[in-house]
């Protein structure tokens, strides 16, 4: 018997050791998600047939068990799933979460510069030390690194950086989005953001900050804590539009490259699916999800 996924209208065949979500993205089915480490809950879905594995549950209130919800990045299926999404079985954010979803509110401005901290901090220098110790402990930590799946600790160093190089003496050298658009898909709690201000604490000791500049660089990156802590995705926003950067879409390849999950080669001409945000395609054979290779591509 084969042991299939079955999503909608779409199924696809797990391969080994791959998560039920790597499984559905891989062939291009549209699912909601962030942190891929089973903390935020975007892609909590609802098991209607088979067997849920007792990880892909941990954490899960109650009365969303006793409804066959699970968290599709922490399961390894081990029998033929029939799943649907959170959404579809009629679920509010409300009943994940101790509080509704809040809604975005407006791009939060620049804070005040602290140029003397640029300085004391060696222009900058010391900034860069403490933002590579840091980003190492981001890339090793299991809540954190898949946030920063295929981005280069050197450009998220780089653009840190420049970032609070403009935050701090108001040289406008950041060409990047803001917070809030740079994280509008990063599902974040209170909790998540404390975590990762311990670890820029410890990469700020160990760089022998005194607790004064510690507190005066903690008084920029929480005054953006607003536009990341969030409990669902909020849509990028640019010119005052909502922009789609979420799901799959088709595009015809005008060249040659190669599949991001099994790294078989894609020819011109060749029309595959790929997702939005990350930029990976799925190969044909992938895309239609390892149990109708002679399908067309959806």
């Amino acid at each position: 018997m084969t042991l299939a996924l079955h999503y909608g209208e779409r199924s696809v065949v797990p391969l080994p050791h791959e998560t039920v979500l790597n499984a559905l993205l891989r062939a291009g089915i549209d699912i909601p998600f962030s942190c891929k480490a089973g903390v935020c809950h975007t892609c909590l879905s609802q098991c209607t047939e088979g067997q849920i594995p007792a990880s892909a549950q941990c954490g899960l209130a109650a009365h969303l068990l006793e409804q066959r919800y699970f968290l599709p990045c922490k399961c390894q299926a081990t029998t033929a799933m029939t799943i649907r999404s959170a959404v579809a079985a009629g679920l509010q954010a409300g009943e994940v979460f101790d509080a509704p979803a809040a809604a975005p509110l407006p791009e939060l401005p620049y804070p005040a510069t602290d140029p003397q901290l640029w300085a004391e901090l060696d222009e900058g220098r010391v900034v860069r030390q403490v933002l590579e110790d840091f980003y190492d402990q981001v890339y090793a930590d299991p809540l954190l690194s898949p946030f920063f799946e295929r981005v280069t600790k050197d450009r998220v160093i780089d653009k840190q950086y420049s970032f609070l190089k403009q935050c701090l003496t108001g040289e406008k050298i950041y060409f990047g989005d803001r917070p809030r658009n740079a994280h509008h898909w990063m599902v974040l709690s209170d909790a998540v953001f404390d975590h990762r201000q311990s670890l820029m604490r410890q990469a700020q000791q160990a760089n022998h900050l005194t607790p004064d500049q510690m507190a005066r660089w903690r008084r920029v990156e929480e005054h953006f804590r607003p536009d990341m802590v969030k409990t669902e995705v909020w849509p990028r926003r640019v010119g005052g539009e909502d922009l789609l950067t979420e799901g799959f879409a088709t595009e015809t390849l005008t060249e040659a490259t190669v599949c991001d999950h099994c790294s078989a080669e894609i020819l011109a001409g060749t029309a595959v699916a790929y997702h939005l945000r990350l930029g990976q395609v799925s190969c044909h054979a992938c895309a239609s999800g390892a149990l109708a290779h002679d399908a067309p591509l959806e």
